[in-house]
């Protein structure tokens, strides 16, 4: 299976700083299709709408049947109801979590249909102003272990959360190394999860580690 991406780029102004967003990656299958995304504007503000209109055409010999436009939404925005529409007729694509789906039921040899959809940008810019810290790595943990340990950016905090619920911190050296005692011996096929803190950036996302 083949998997052809493209993007648009869009600059958002929010608290007086500018944020540039790779906005929304269009994924589509199979082989030999063109897919082109644009969007309607360059730079936008928070509590405005951006355009996006991708087309999509069949460079194959033969009709294609059943192919899924896939576009994910990025944090800052939000889809705007009832603006999707597929050669200017008003279609209502499907969402899980994020990510919007739309059935392209045929597209015929040489077809190209053009899609339309339109996002609001949301507050959430403020938060996306903010970078997130990079993810720590955990050593792989083992069994009748007392302890955690691994990597990370220098001074940066990190958080382990053990089974049971239970928290600890501790502090990135000057190596990028860092170590916490558990609160207990670890056992087998018991998760641990680590996220991290850089000075003045969001947590990281979790990585979790099975004790083996």
């Amino acid at each position: 299976m083949n998997i052809i991406e493209n993007k648009a780029v869009v600059n958002i102004q929010a608290c007086d700083k500018t944020i540039e967003v790779t906005s929304n990656q269009t994924t589509t299958r199979p082989i030999k299709l063109r897919i082109e995304k644009k969007q309607d504007c360059d730079i936008v503000l928070v509590g405005e709408d951006i355009k996006y209109t991708v087309e999509i055409e069949n460079l194959c010999s033969t009709d294609i049947e059943n192919l899924t436009f896939k576009d994910e939404l990025h944090d800052c925005f939000e889809y705007v109801d009832e603006s999707f529409r597929v050669d200017g007729e008003t279609r209502t694509p499907e969402f899980q979590g994020n990510t919007l789906y739309y059935k392209i039921d045929e597209l015929k040899s040489c077809e190209i249909i053009t899609i339309t959809f339109e996002v609001a940008v949301t507050d959430n810019c403020c938060d996306c102003a903010i970078e997130r810290s990079a993810q720590p790595i955990i050593n792989q943990p083992h069994y009748n272990d007392d302890f955690v340990h691994g990597t990370g950016v220098p001074h940066a905090t990190i958080y382990v959360e053990f089974p049971g619920g239970e928290t600890k911190t501790t502090t990135v050296n000057n190596g990028g190394n860092w170590s916490i005692d558990a609160p207990y011996r670890l056992e087998i096929g018991q998760t641990v999860s680590a996220w991290q803190v850089e000075p003045g950036k969001k947590p990281s996302e979790p990585v979790t580690k099975i004790v083996v």
